[in-house]
This record gives C-alpha cells, sequence and structure tokens, in this order.
C-alpha cells in the first residue's frame, strides 16, 4: 500500500463522534493519532523516570499504527462499530495491507502487554483532552470512567484532567 496515500486518507477523514456532535473543525483521524502517540510517549517517559521498565520506542511505534485501519476501512459512527465485529475487520485489514505491523497493532488492541495497555490507555486519554477542549462533558465523564480501569495510571489521569479539562 502507498504510504503517502495512506496518510493522505487519514489526514483527511474527520472522527465521526465529533461531526455527529456538531464540532466545527472537528479533529482527523491523522491528528488524534498524533495527539495519541505524543500522549503515549509522554506516559511511557513519565513511567520510566519513575522507574517502570517500558520501551519508548515500542510504545511510540504501536500508537503510531493503532488506527491504520482507518486508512481502507474509513472513521464509522461508534453505532457501527458496535454492530460489526470491528476488531476483526481490523485485524484483516493488518494481514493484507500491513502485514509486518500486525504483532504491534495487536499489542495496542488486545492489550497483550504492558506497551499495549499503555496505548490503549493514551488513545482513550486524547479522546477525553479533545472532548475537554470540545466541552463535550457528558464525554469526559463517560472517559474518566472508563479511564478508571488503568488504576496504575490514574496520576497521569488526574494530571492531564488538570491540565487540560479544568
Amino acid at each position: 500500500m502507498d504510504l503517502l496515500a495512506v496518510v493522505d486518507v487519514l489526514c483527511g477523514t474527520p472522527r465521526v463522534g465529533w461531526l455527529q456532535r456538531g464540532v466545527q473543525g472537528a479533529e482527523t483521524v491523522c491528528s488524534h493519532v498524533m495527539l495519541t502517540t505524543l500522549v503515549a510517549a509522554d506516559v511511557a517517559a513519565r513511567l520510566r523516570a519513575e522507574g517502570v521498565e517500558i520501551e519508548l520506542e515500542k510504545v511510540v511505534a504501536a500508537a503510531a499504527v493503532h488506527d491504520l485501519a482507518e486508512a481502507v476501512l474509513g472513521h464509522p459512527a461508534k453505532l457501527v462499530r458496535e454492530r460489526v465485529d470491528w476488531e476483526g475487520l481490523e485485524e484483516e485489514v493488518f494481514k493484507r495491507y500491513f502485514p509486518h505491523l500486525l504483532e504491534i497493532f495487536r499489542w495496542y488492541r488486545h492489550e497483550v502487554n504492558y506497551v499495549g495497555r499503555v496505548v490503549a490507555f493514551a488513545d482513550k486519554l486524547a479522546t477525553l483532552v479533545r472532548a475537554c477542549k470540545y466541552g463535550a462533558w457528558d464525554l469526559v465523564e463517560k472517559l474518566r470512567e472508563r479511564l478508571e480501569r488503568y488504576h496504575e495510571l490514574s496520576h497521569v489521569l488526574e494530571d492531564y484532567l488538570a491540565r487540560y479539562c479544568s
């Protein structure tokens, strides 16, 4: 697959949930991936500074590819994701177009290791930060509840809430 085309598609694909909420100039999949990658890198660097062994490079790689399948599948509404085997569709895209990245994607999708857990946390945290920016306070509360299952990262969540949602 042509990587330039992949980037162009992702950078031109708005995240549907924001459009459904009436957000003008909603973030694209590309901007979400970039924010997720930066948040994941920040979280991993903080963890390393706290003495946790985590490979920053793997965190960045997994975050960078976590929504890559959307270059083929698009970014569907939540209702669509709930009614189809979205995870299966993503896996098929990776098997067909990005087989060399499938294992890295699976770290994130299935949280099979701490790298994947940190990226999954960062993905939701990046959406929470965006929700604060857009004033979607009902979504902020839902995301906060979902993020609470990452007990060991609660201090990071509280810091981001203080920085971006005050």
